[in-house]
């Protein structure tokens, strides 16, 4: 696999060649591959033509290989870039990864280091003799990435890579001279650009979009990333990710189905510092898990969106502690943010691909949809103002479940088949946190949760309904958390280390309290 500190190194599958760099810098505009045929071992010699070249060609030693197999490489710009080797040994090796874009994300970015301008290279494969390997064109699936940076000077970057049928493209283009300091914020995304495209290629597919998160916002405005990248054995899925300084949104089209989450990053007061923000994040994992095995969701998807939710929440940077369209305090006390989950508001959503799991039964569809979000509001001033915190989760799924445990469920058109059980999930929770204060001082803090659910189950035997029954389950509670706090707050002596040390158990107790409970039934 080439990268970009050498100049190509590729291999192939079996009958094809096989490139090693032996350090020379050439320009190239052709490669083929001819066979000698000296001796029962004799070997391929690959010859790179130059365009008014003074020196000695190079030559390169490779695998045998015969006139059927053999590729003709060709570039659309004569040039011996590190970006162009890249592409090369990329657009050789597609037969062995998924990955089409190895090393050209961050060797994209990378030339910011050193330069701004435009960019634009296309490589392509195929067959050396077409007459003799008619039918045997090299194909690829259509791969496509495209990154889009927008600076606080208004110049928009676009950064494009496109794949397919044995081809490869890569382009850069700016609306706009760039400065040096912006110049080196693109650069610095360089690793974070290419660990998403090397996430979006793997099989199975996963998001590592968190660095794309941490560009500089005293220089650039925005980073968009959007990508069709297909699967092996599998369609395409379609990813839209983007961020700023007032939100971060990512939505996930798969085969599997569909994932989006969004978060509001316009009030940073209500942000937590990293502990708390750390265990909120768990606590929802926790709960997604809990989720995902209630209501059977798909566990591939399901480790997605809990990759998505962690990566657009771990990592919010500085806060700037303001707090739009109120005069309320620019910044929250110990208590205040105990009482608050750290998290900032956000709204996510998974919907399974839905499944015709029962052909005798059509309408009994396999589904899973599930909603879960966080709203705060924030009215007043520091001498008189309240803060409520609204967390909602939904859960809508349905699946067939075989009558044994260690029976497994093979529903066919054969009445004999069709003993099951067909579940139907419907749960509901809320919870809300109240804060009031008046001359700066906390009067009222509550919290009142509540919990829904309901379990439908049909029984059928020989294709026969013998039962159906739903058990619903209701539970809810509420705490005075003022009166948890209050102690600590009306003290005036000075603290001990003892008193510090139960004050901060304390908030971690209250805290522990707001965050979303997994198990309904706790």
């Amino acid at each position: 696999m080439t990268t970009v500190s050498s100049l190509i190194t590729a291999n192939l599958s079996p009958g094809s060649l096989s490139l090693n760099s032996i350090g020379s810098t050439v320009s190239a505009t052709k490669l083929v591959t001819e066979e000698t045929a000296a001796t029962p071992e004799s070997s391929t010699v690959v010859t790179i033509s130059q365009a008014g070249a003074t020196s000695p060609l190079p030559e390169y030693s490779a695998s045998p290989t015969n006139e059927s197999t053999a590729r003709t490489l060709t570039l659309a710009n004569n040039s011996n870039d590190s970006i162009t080797m890249a592409m090369a040994g990329d657009v050789l090796s597609a037969s062995l990864t998924n990955n089409k874009f190895y090393g050209l994300g961050s060797a994209l970015l990378e030339r910011f280091k050193t330069t701004g301008g435009d960019f634009l290279q296309s490589v392509q494969i195929a067959p050396a003799n077409p007459v003799s390997s008619i039918g045997q064109t090299v194909q690829g699936s259509q791969a496509d990435i495209r990154l889009t940076i927008q600076t606080k000077s208004g110049v928009e970057v676009d950064i494009t890579l496109h794949s397919q049928d044995g081809s490869l493209t890569v382009g850069v283009k700016s609306n706009g001279k760039l400065t040096d300091a912006e110049r080196s914020a693109l650069a610095k995304l360089s690793g974070s650009f290419q660990d998403a495209i090397d996430g979006l290629s793997a099989i199975p597919p996963r998001l590592n979009l968190s660095g794309l998160t941490q560009f500089d916002p005293s220089v650039l405005s925005s980073v968009d990333l959007q990508s069709s990248v297909p699967v092996k054995g599998q369609p395409l899925q379609s990813i839209d990710f983007h961020a700023d300084s007032a939100a971060r949104t990512v939505s996930v089209i798969g085969p599997t189905g569909a994932m989006k989450i969004s978060v509001d990053m316009s009030n940073s007061a209500i942000w937590g510092n990293q502990a708390q923000r750390t265990g909120a994040i768990n606590q929802y994992l926790s709960q997604f898990d809990k989720t995902s095995s209630r209501g059977h969701g798909d566990a591939s998807l399901m480790t997605m969106f809990k990759d998505a939710f962690t990566q657009m929440n771990s990592d919010y940077g500085v806060p700037s502690q303001q707090i739009p369209g109120t005069t309320y305090a620019t910044s929250l006390g110990d208590a205040d943010h105990a009482m608050l989950t750290g998290l900032a508001d956000f709204n996510a959503s998974i919907t399974q691909a839905p499944t015709e799991a029962n052909p005798m039964r059509l309408n009994e569809q396999d589904t899973f949809t599930y909603q879960v979000s966080q709203h705060t509001n924030i009215k007043g001033s520091e001498l008189y103002g309240t803060i409520s915190q609204n967390q909602r989760s939904h859960l809508a799924a349905s699946y067939h479940m075989s009558l044994s445990a260690g029976a497994p469920l093979a529903l066919t058109s054969m009445r004999s088949s069709q003993n099951y059980y067909y579940m139907q999930i419907n749960d509901a929770a809320a919870s809300t946190t109240y804060i009031a204060s008046r001359n700066g001082e906390l009067t009222d803090a509550s919290l009142n949760q509540t919990a829904d659910q309901s379990t439908r189950q049909s029984k059928y035997v020989m294709g026969r309904l013998i039962s159906d029954t739903i058990a619903p389950f209701e539970t809810s509670r509420s705490k005075d958390l003022l009166a948890l706090l209050k102690p600590f707050l009306e003290s005036d002596k000075p603290k001990s280390q003892g008193d510090i040390y139960l004050w901060q158990q304390t908030l971690s107790d209250v805290h522990n309290l707001v965050l979303p409970q997994p198990d309904s039934s706790a």
